[in-house]
């Protein structure tokens, strides 16, 4: 046994070299191996668990902030669990998440929870929606890019139309999302209203290869002729206000 234990006595000791040098390696090492639009800035910390003083994600050449971030990193949960925890703050914008791999090349993120303001969107595409937007997630599966299975909640809070002859207050509202009945059929998801003067109900749906959304909008503010008129592109008005029917393939 002794003789044994002296014979692999070289290669443990390699071995334990190896993963207490890397423990040192600094965190400002990371950009090296970040995507081009991913940037960092007051790096510190290690690779396995360290800190930005900020970090934003630059999409068509405008800036994604994402504020202070941490993350910590254990290679030896890869077997079983999400090895990459992380998080940002920036202002009342907040990102929390666990990050893993499967063995199918997909990638899933459990222990989700974020808060964003819908405003921070409008940099990017038209978006005349205002509001609180927050979610907490179980797990998040993501396959070639796209959403195929989803367990969570996604709330949007004092939701407000913002036109241009002034902001048209909508409500509170509510999305579901759970696995679909079939293995493999993707997530879907259950649109209810919690409160306001846009009465919103409906469901959606998604796979790997196709969409589904249908709500139906009922209230005072459905009715109103200029909210319809500025849904028209999607929408199908009826007696009670408007039905918005969308299907699609990736």
């Amino acid at each position: 046994m002794m003789e044994r234990m002296t014979r692999h006595w070289p290669i443990l000791a390699v071995f334990v070299f190896v993963i207490l040098l890397s423990s040192q390696i600094p965190a400002r090492a990371i950009s090296h191996v970040l995507p081009d639009n991913v940037m960092l800035t007051g790096v510190s910390g290690t690779i396995w668990s360290g800190r930005a003083a900020r970090a934003w994600v630059e999409i068509d050449q405008q800036p994604l902030m994402l504020g202070r971030v941490q993350w910590r990193l254990e290679p030896w949960r890869v077997p079983w669990g999400a090895p990459l925890s992380f998080s940002s703050v920036w202002g009342q914008q907040a990102l929390r998440a666990q990050l893993a791999y499967r063995p199918d090349g997909s990638t899933l993120l459990q222990d989700v929870e974020f808060a964003v303001n819908t405003q921070l969107f409008k940099a990017f595409f038209p978006l005349y929606l205002g509001g609180a937007l927050s979610g907490e997630f179980a797990q998040i599966a993501i396959d070639e890019g796209r959403v195929v299975n989803a367990e969570g909640v996604v709330r949007l809070l004092r939701g407000v139309w913002t036109a241009r002859s002034g902001n048209i207050p909508l409500g509170d509202y509510q999305i579901d999302f759970s696995s679909a009945a079939a293995a493999g059929a993707g997530t879907q998801g259950s649109l209810k209203t919690i409160a306001g003067s846009l009465q919103l109900s409906g469901d959606l749906s998604a796979t790997l290869t196709d969409y589904q959304i249908v709500v139906e909008a009922t209230g005072p503010v459905a009715r109103d002729d200029a909210f319809r008129r500025a849904m028209s592109m999607i929408a199908i008005p009826n007696q009670d206000g408007f039905r918005v029917s969308l299907t699609g393939r990736y």
